[in-house]
């Protein structure tokens, strides 16, 4: 994979960590006898391949999200919305319809994406379509994300403003509501113009979802419940990618064991017999 695909040592250990899961999980089910993965060997230290994966985790400041939404097109802001406000991954965002919202319970179901037919090449537009996300598991009901007043907002107006199309009721489409948006129009005719317009240097929108998972855990949001929220595999790939984005778990763990050992401190020497008996 290294040779051929040139994949990053940071990639070959997230998808490792994938595989780990998987086994993990059938071995424990007695699918199988052991798990295959469990001592498996990359290329270099796993403990490079964390710090290169840390460093490729780019995550912009919530100025520079409002600034990006005022500079993308109308009709895609919802998108971003979605992405740095609910964790949505790119075609997550562009596979989002009306029936998946509930903005009086204020979720919001992420179960399906827009991406190309991994089995044939090809699909509906041009390559296209919309599928599950666990594309090999449509028992899988996907994952329920809570929707933030601030994107519940964004959506509304571009509901009212540009409603929904096709028979699935899809937010987003193509610029000329005929099918799919592509990933590639969507950086060349989207995002690559509103990073112009924001003045930025160029990241990818899928930053967006890293400012979503380090806003929730510097708030002390569990890493548990960011991990179902992103949809991860298991928790170990949100400590992998997010665990050094908490500067504020050292406080937290102090605050914790304080409160905890508070009403057993023993009080000053001198003020009752334990010093006296110590001494």
């Amino acid at each position: 994979m290294i040779d051929t695909r040139h994949y990053k040592a940071s990639t070959l250990q997230f998808r490792l960590n994938i595989l780990t899961s998987v086994f993990t999980w059938a071995a424990e089910n007695e699918l199988i006898g052991r798990n295959p993965c469990k001592n498996a060997k990359l290329p270099g230290t796993r403990a490079k391949a964390r710090r290169i994966q840390k460093a490729d985790v780019f995550v912009p400041r919530v100025e520079d999200v409002h600034t990006i939404i005022r500079s993308a097109p109308a009709r895609y802001r919802g998108m971003i919305w979605l992405m740095a406000g609910c964790g949505f991954r790119l075609g997550e965002a562009m596979g989002i319809s009306r029936d998946r919202i509930d903005f009086k319970a204020k979720m919001i179901t992420i179960d399906r994406q827009v991406a190309g037919d991994r089995d044939t090449g090809s699909g509906k537009y041009g390559g296209q379509q919309l599928r599950h996300v666990k594309w090999r598991d449509e028992e899988d009901h996907g994952r329920e994300v809570p929707l933030p007043d601030a994107v519940a907002l964004g959506l509304r107006r571009h509901l009212k403003q540009y409603g929904t199309w096709g028979s699935d009721g899809l937010l987003f489409s193509n610029i000329t509501r005929t099918g799919f948006l592509y990933p590639e129009y969507w950086y060349q005719k989207v995002w690559m113009p509103s990073l112009s317009g924001a003045e930025m240097t160029y990241f990818r929108s899928h930053s967006l979802r890293h400012f979503y998972a380090s806003s929730l855990l510097a708030r002390g949001v569990p890493i548990t419940e960011v991990s179902g929220w992103l949809g991860h595999s298991s928790v170990r790939v949100t400590e992998e990618y997010y665990a050094h984005l908490m500067p504020d778990a050292p406080d937290r763990a102090r605050l914790a064991i304080d409160a905890a050992l508070a009403p057993v401190q023993p009080e000053a020497e001198g003020e009752s017999g334990l010093g006296e008996a110590v001494a």
